[in-house]
C-alpha cells in the first residue's frame, strides 16, 4: 500500500509519512495535526491529498483507512522491508 511513496525522493517521501503518521496519532484531525507539526491545516490536507493521489487510497474510506493504518503501523515496527518486501529491499533503501 506505501510502495508507490518510495518512487519519491526520500525527503518528500518522509514528509508525506510524517503528515500521515501524526493525521493518524491525532485521531484523523488536519487541525490537531497542523498543530503539532507546526504548519497550517491546508498544508496537511494537501499533503494527504498528495497521498490519497499517489496510493490511490482514499482516507474518507474505511477499509482503505484500516488497511493504510495497518500497514503505516507495519512500517514503523519493522521498516521499509515491510513496504519494500524482503531483507533484500531493506538493503536497496540502505544502500542508495
Amino acid at each position: 500500500m506505501l510502495r508507490p511513496l518510495y518512487d519519491l525522493e526520500p525527503a518528500d517521501r518522509e514528509t508525506l509519512i510524517d503528515t500521515l503518521g501524526v493525521w493518524i496519532e491525532k485521531g484523523g484531525s488536519a487541525v490537531q495535526a497542523a498543530r503539532h507539526m507546526l504548519c497550517h491545516r491546508n498544508t496537511v490536507l494537501n499533503r494527504l491529498r498528495r497521498f490519497e493521489q499517489i496510493t490511490g487510497l482514499e482516507l474518507s474510506r474505511p477499509r482503505d483507512l484500516v488497511r493504510l493504518t495497518l500497514a503505516f503501523d507495519a512500517l514503523q515496527l519493522l521498516g521499509p522491508a515491510a513496504v519494500l518486501g524482503g531483507a533484500d529491499a531493506w538493503d536497496r533503501d540502505v544502500d542508495g
